[in-house]
């Protein structure tokens, strides 16, 4: 099989900040998708939130998913056997203008920026297009955070959940999230044990998470 085209992820400080941002719930992603519906085919099922009431009434009924233990109002858009949206029709999501704030938030670069070669089972779509990504970088100081947030995931993924008595997440999307948000663990010196270094990693969240909460940024990230 040939290797995949590469596709111009831009400039990963530009990239970085946004998503960020995004994080913070300060608005969604521009990804450059282009034809590319991977994150509408791999079997994900989608939060519903009391903002997307205006998707709510085209989602087909069978599909919309009632979970135990949700945050208020919040219900799940499920996917067909196939894993594809029931809003994809022939390659086109058909509430594109109002699709959810799930979507709007998605951005399928994290993983690349985490080094991560897959974001699951069954993500062969999406997994070619994080091979496909290539950033761009205005300086060497984004380089060094790039390879810090790859040292972070590469960190997570050979702990395999726990370091020592602390647990750590295992999905893809959560690693990547964590090493996204605490990758600044990763330009400090290397002299602590994988138990420190990972109760560091979750503080470094928290905080992260923090500023959103508040609603106030320390300048972080």
């Amino acid at each position: 099989m040939s290797a995949p085209a590469t596709v111009d992820a831009g400039e990963f400080g530009a990239w970085r900040r946004a998503m960020a941002a995004a994080l913070r719930g300060d608005g969604g992603t521009d990804v450059p998708c282009g034809s590319c519906v991977g994150c509408c085919s791999g079997s994900w099922p989608i939060a519903l939130r009391t903002d997307d009431a205006v998707v709510l009434p085209r989602v087909p009924a069978d599909y919309v998913i009632e979970v135990a233990g949700a945050p208020p109002g919040v219900r799940y858009m499920g996917y067909r056997p196939d894993g594809t949206c029931p809003l994809l029709e022939a390659g086109r999501c058909t509430v594109y203008a109002h699709r959810p704030q799930t979507c709007r938030d998605f951005d399928c670069r994290l993983f690349a920026a985490a080094g991560l070669a897959s974001a699951g089972p069954n993500k062969s779509l999406i997994d070619a297009r994080i091979a496909a990504w290539r950033f761009q970088y205005a300086t060497d100081d984004e380089v060094a955070i790039h390879r810090a947030m790859c040292d972070a995931a590469a960190f997570l993924v050979a702990c395999g959940g726990e370091a020592g008595a602390v647990r750590l997440p295992t999905t893809p999307v959560a690693i990547a999230g964590l090493a996204f948000k605490a990758y600044d663990v990763f330009l400090e010196a290397a002299d602590a044990t994988p138990e420190t270094r990972a109760r560091r990693l979750l503080e470094r969240a928290r905080d992260f998470e923090r500023v959103a909460s508040n609603g106030t940024d320390t300048g972080a990230g």
